[in-house]
């Protein structure tokens, strides 16, 4: 053997073992993931009973929504700045 396979040998030799255990994970999390979408494929989502319309066929009257509160106020974030600092 020559010096070039050598030196070539010893920078290859971790970069292989690098990509072997990244592309193992990598498999791994595929794996688990596919197996997470299938779980999330076979859930379906069942209209509950009462969400039928009232018998005489008149829609129900909508639920007023709470006005959101305020945490804090909000100022507007100036465009331009003034002093060129």
């Amino acid at each position: 053997m020559n010096g070039e396979f050598i030196t070539a040998a010893v920078l290859f030799t971790p970069a292989a073992a690098t990509v072997s255990v990244c592309l193992a994970g990598h498999l791994r999390a595929r794996r688990a993931d596919d197996a997470l979408a299938a779980a999330f494929a076979e859930f379906r989502v069942t209209e509950p009973s009462g969400t039928e319309p009232p018998p005489n066929g008149r829609e129900a009257a909508p639920q007023p929504t709470p006005e959101p509160v305020r945490l804090a106020t909000v100022i507007d974030f100036p465009v331009r700045r003034r002093d060129a600092a």
